[in-house]
């Protein structure tokens, strides 16, 4: 619960933040955001060492680096129709739909004891990021959650995604989740990202 109210403030500091990095824009609007990743390292000293990556409905995101992050600072890019109905495919899979992060802790730790019990061994580092995707699946196209509002949203929250996506290759919820989070790191690698100055 305490991570949870953390990644909220969070949020809401970038978008307190960006708020000025992206005058001019007028076509954002709180409304057509579609989602929203920040991912911390737990590592990190600061608060304010967080990342964030935010999706528009009409294709525009906003990123927001840490300053001690390669190339921190603002930027934005545009998303094209195939880019974005892909990440909307992801988002809107059953099993992310429905995910039971309680359900999938518990699970884990039943694997955990079972590797403990065999005494394999663990080859892995954890990465030590916490990471938040909150997301609203009737935002785009058309309602994937029948009766419910376009404001309808939900949230995910995890610890260490990578190194259970690599421990748990044969969890697909995990595996989907990786996939997610690859999709849309996969923004900072644009060769089109707009640098935008605060």
């Amino acid at each position: 619960m305490n991570a949870q109210i953390f990644f909220c403030i969070l949020l809401l500091l970038f978008f307190c933040q960006s708020a000025h990095a992206i005058q001019g824009l007028e076509t954002l609007d709180s409304e057509d955001l579609l989602i929203s990743y920040t991912e911390r390292s737990k590592l990190a000293l600061s608060s304010d060492h967080h990342m964030s990556i935010n999706v528009f409905r009409d294709g525009h995101v906003l990123i927001a680096l840490p300053e001690a992050m390669k190339g921190g600072g603002y930027y934005r890019t545009i998303l094209d129709q195939e880019k974005m109905d892909s990440l909307w495919k992801l988002m809107t899979e059953e099993s992310i739909l429905t995910f039971d992060a309680r359900h999938l802790r518990k699970m884990l730790t039943s694997e955990r004891r079972s590797l403990k019990e065999s005494r394999a061994v663990v080859t892995s580092v954890s990465d030590k990021a916490e990471i938040l995707i909150e997301y609203y699946p009737n935002r785009y196209k058309h309602a994937v959650l029948t009766g419910e509002s376009d404001d309808v949203m939900r949230r995910i929250a995890w610890t260490d995604l990578r190194w259970d996506a690599e421990q748990y290759a044969h969890i697909e919820i995990i595996q989907m989740l990786s996939e997610i989070q690859h999709a849309l790191l996969s923004i900072l690698d644009r060769g089109d990202l707009q640098s935008v100055h605060p």
